[in-house]
Order: structure tokens, then sequence, then C-alpha cells
């Protein structure tokens, strides 16, 4: 697979990288503007993201990463008080160490509370765990064949829901279109907004079908973003869980008009579609449309 040979991701140079002992030589943390770590699994294609927001009293998690290595003594070595975690969605590569910090509060539907109960297996991620989706092959102490995310408790989440952290306060924004629990978490006072997988610099997923991944909206998704254009001041930074860490709040609309795009202009054939991109569409035809620096990945008969 053509990622395994790009060079490592020149955005890591723009962040203080801080160094743990509890890295499993998988995990690299970078403390970020805003009193904020940025957690990242650079190693597999979905180079996911997550987030440790501490406030003076207590510190939410914001996603538990992929679940091949534990996180928890690496978040110790963070932060030793109170956790909160929660995730910005309940897809695989944000759930993987849920069941440590559980119960873990999620924005409530039937698939993720299927999930919850009966955990994934390798089967459940597609294509995602075959060795050319790893960096440098499969990490030592890791096998594909055995992996599985385990059950886990959890809280519902309400949107509009606010946490005090001390000295800093999140509202949970409940936005829809890659999955229908997709929320973001706005430090209104910090100028951040931590977008999920809601938006990122990556292929933005609107294609989803099947239990393990919910269903995807594409028109649902170019209403989020146009309300987020709308409602999220243009000097606020977007802390993201794919890709670069940090970009602006202007990405919003981008993401909109991009997404209006596809829904004005239609789609009569799929196009080439990267094998990162698919997961269990079972024949679907996809298309990729691209915009500055992301795009977007749907099903072709959504749009026709």
């Amino acid at each position: 697979m053509e990622w395994r040979d790009v060079p490592r991701r020149a955005y890591y140079g723009k962040y203080e990288r801080v160094h743990v002992k509890n890295d499993y030589s998988w995990y690299e943390v970078y403390r970020l503007p805003g009193n904020v770590y940025g957690i990242a699994e650079p190693q597999h294609f979905q180079e996911v993201n997550f987030y440790l927001i501490p406030g003076t009293e207590r510190a939410v998690l914001l996603d538990t990463g992929m679940g091949f290595f534990p996180v928890e003594p690496l978040i110790r070595e963070l932060y030793d008080g109170e956790i909160i975690a929660i995730n910005s969605h309940f897809h695989f590569d944000h759930i993987g160490n849920n069941h440590t910090f559980e119960p873990v509060y999620n924005f409530t539907d039937a698939y993720v509370q299927r999930v919850a109960e009966q955990g994934l297996c390798r089967e459940d991620t597609g294509a995602q765990m075959d060795e050319d989706m790893f960096k440098h092959g499969y990490p030592a102490g890791f096998d594909p064949d055995t992996f599985r995310i385990a059950p886990f408790r959890y809280r519902t989440l309400q949107d509009g829901q606010t946490f005090e952290l001390g000295g800093r306060t999140l509202k949970v924004l409940h936005t829809p279109g890659h999955s229908h629990d997709s929320i973001m978490l706005y430090d209104q006072a910090g100028k951040i907004l931590f977008t999920g997988d809601t938006f990122y610099l990556g292929a933005l997923y609107a294609h989803f079908a099947c239990d393990q991944f919910g269903r995807s909206d594409i028109r649902v998704y170019q209403e989020t973003m146009e309300r987020l254009r709308r409602e999220i001041p243009s000097d606020v930074n977007l802390y993201c869980s794919h890709n670069d860490f940090i970009t602006h709040a202007g990405r919003l609309g981008e993401a909109a008009d991009l997404l209006a795009s596809i829904l004005r202009e239609g789609e009569t054939e799929s196009g080439a579609v990267n094998k990162g991109h698919q997961y269990l569409e079972e024949g679907r035809m996809l298309n990729e449309r691209f915009g500055n620096g992301f795009s977007v990945v749907y099903a072709v008969n959504d749009v026709k």
C-alpha cells in the first residue's frame, strides 16, 4: 500500500513532543496550545489523534485510541486526577481502550448500544487490520487474529451538556452526518473546537451503512457543517481526530461547500477509492470528491 512509503508527516514538527515512558513504541504525545495533550498513533493508516484536556479539578479524555496497546499508564504520566472519558463517536479506532475508563460518555443510538454490549473483533474492521495498514508491519506484541475491542459500559451524552473541569468548560455539540452519534466538544473561552471525525484534514467518510459503523447521512452531514459555519467564530482553532492536530475554523465552511457540491451535482458512477477508505461496503459504489487538503468519500447511490 502506497501509504507505507509516505515520509513521516512534517506537521508533527510544529508541536512540542512530550516524551513518556509508557508509549509502547506506538503512541506519541504532544503538548498543544491551550493546555491540551494530543496523543497520536501515526504508525497506522488511520493516523488517529485523541486528546487529554485538563482543568484544575479534573480532565476529559476525548476518545481512547485504537486499543492495540494500553493507554492508561501513559495518561497517568500526564495527569493523576479524575478522568472523564468521552467518545467523539463509536467507531473502532476511537474506542479501543474504553473498557479501561468505563463508564464512558457517548451520544447514544442503537448502533452504539450494540458495539458497547458486544465489542468488536478483527472482522468488524474490514481491511484495517491487514499488515499493509501498519507503517512498519505489525508492531511487536500485537496479534491481529486475536485483536478485540472489549465491551464497555457507557453514560448517555446530551446535546448542549457541559463538563466543568475547573477553570475550563467543555460543551457537547451533536454533529451528526459521519455517524448519527458524532459529537464535538467546544471550549468557547479557550477558542478550541474538538471536532472528532466530523472534520479533519483528510478523507471525510460519509458512506457508512452497516452495524459496525452505523449509517452516515451525507445530507445531514452538509446541514451540520453549514450550522457550524454559522455558529463557530472564525478565530476558533479546530483540534482534529486524524492527521494534523490543528487547523482553522474556516475549514468548516469549506467542508459545507464541498458536501453541497456533491449533493447538487450528483454522481453517475463510482471512482477510484483508496483501499484504506473502504470498510464493509459489500459492493456499494463509492466515490471521492477532493477539496483543499481534505476530501469526502460517499456512496454514489446516496447522491443520485
